[in-house]
């Protein structure tokens, strides 16, 4: 009886969360398994695992009793390509797969919106005037999507071109503007009066305070916001305003509820200009590691500005880089890049 209950147990391992409970997964499980196997969200923002109180990488196998604390940050960049290799459970591979497929889908909507907006300008037209609910929906019934982010992912993959959605959604203004033509130059006229009149800040840091001119603006050195970040401005004592990302820890709207201002990015933010960012990249620390990381982002043709590395008696490899990019796509790109490297965990954007 007792060898049957050996065979029985003896491909899969018990392990006990910090409250006690206890989790059961096939053997050979690694903390990834473990952290899918407690919640979805806990597997995408991993970034480490204490086992028994102590650090141990992520492609640890788990072994009976173990006792399994989980490391996140919802600044973690989500899994690395690393992971589908490492995890036992299919549950963890399919969550892991679910993650990277709905990222290329974002990834296809960003991507196909520029375009679109791009081909919009080109054409003579501002993105906020041709992408109106009614023109949207044109597009949808002409070519049978069923919302726009489809739309937009389509032009992403190269479904369809940027120029044949804009002749869609274009045409009714086209239209409009040949039988009106007099019409039109007044509508120019007068915005561009109000144009003339309307009052914006706007300086060297893309960033704008609507109805304040003359108001010193400064990227905050904690958080680093880049152009397509969320920003909130903060109302300094002498220094003007400083510009930080919404989810920045150092600005809290119940401490400065009084002092918090609206600002935006402007919308003609140069690609000349660059800006820093802070990226920590956790991985298996081996020979040509840090080499790697180095030509994947010299590559892409980013400057990098400063770069530490350190690695702890687990064999984990710490390597903090400052690098200027352009915008949010931009840095989005390069940790894409990052991720792919071999033996690399995790990428995270990190705060002062």
């Amino acid at each position: 009886m007792e060898s049957l209950k050996v065979d029985l147990f003896s491909d899969m391992v018990y392990v006990f969360t910090p409250k006690g409970d206890v989790i059961e997964l096939p053997r050979g499980s690694v903390p990834i398994d473990f952290a899918y196997k407690i919640h979805t969200e806990v597997g995408n923002h991993s970034i480490g695992a204490k086992i028994n109180g102590k650090m141990e990488p992520l492609d640890y196998q788990l072994k009976n009793g173990d006792i399994v604390e989980m490391m996140t940050s919802k600044h973690s960049y989500g899994p690395s390509q690393d992971w589908l290799k490492m995890t036992q459970t299919s549950q963890a591979k399919n969550k892991i797969k679910q993650f990277f497929k709905k990222q290329r889908r974002d990834e296809n909507v960003i991507k196909g919106r520029e375009m679109v907006e791009a081909e919009i300008r080109q054409a003579g037209f501002t993105p906020k005037d041709v992408l109106t609910e009614e023109n949207v929906v044109i597009v949808l019934e002409k070519f049978n999507f069923s919302s726009e982010e489809d739309m937009f992912a389509a032009v992403g993959y190269h479904g369809i071109t940027p120029a044949q959605i804009v002749t869609r959604l274009t045409e009714k203004i086209r239209a409009q503007q040949e039988k009106n033509k007099n019409i039109a130059e007044k509508i120019e006229e007068v915005n561009a009066s109000g144009q003339s009149i309307r009052k914006k800040s706007k300086r060297d840091s893309g960033v704008r305070v609507e109805g304040v001119d003359n108001m010193l603006i400064r990227l905050s050195k904690c958080c680093n916001p880049v152009p397509g970040d969320e920003i909130i401005g903060y109302i300094t004592k002498g220094r003007g305003v400083s510009v930080h990302r919404k989810d920045c820890p150092n600005v809290q709207p119940k401490d400065a509820e009084n002092r918090l201002i609206f600002v935006e990015w402007e919308n003609d933010v140069s690609e000349s200009k660059s800006y820093h960012v802070d990226l920590e990249i956790s991985g298996f620390d081996r020979r040509g590691l840090l080499n790697d990381v180095l030509q994947v982002i010299n590559e892409s043709k980013t400057n990098i500005i400063a770069v530490s590395g350190k690695s702890d008696r687990n064999k984990i490899a710490l390597i903090h880089v400052s690098i200027l990019i352009h915008n949010i796509n931009h840095l989005r790109r390069i940790v894409e890049r990052l991720k792919q490297i071999q033996d690399v965990y995790t990428v995270e954007r990190t705060i002062q």
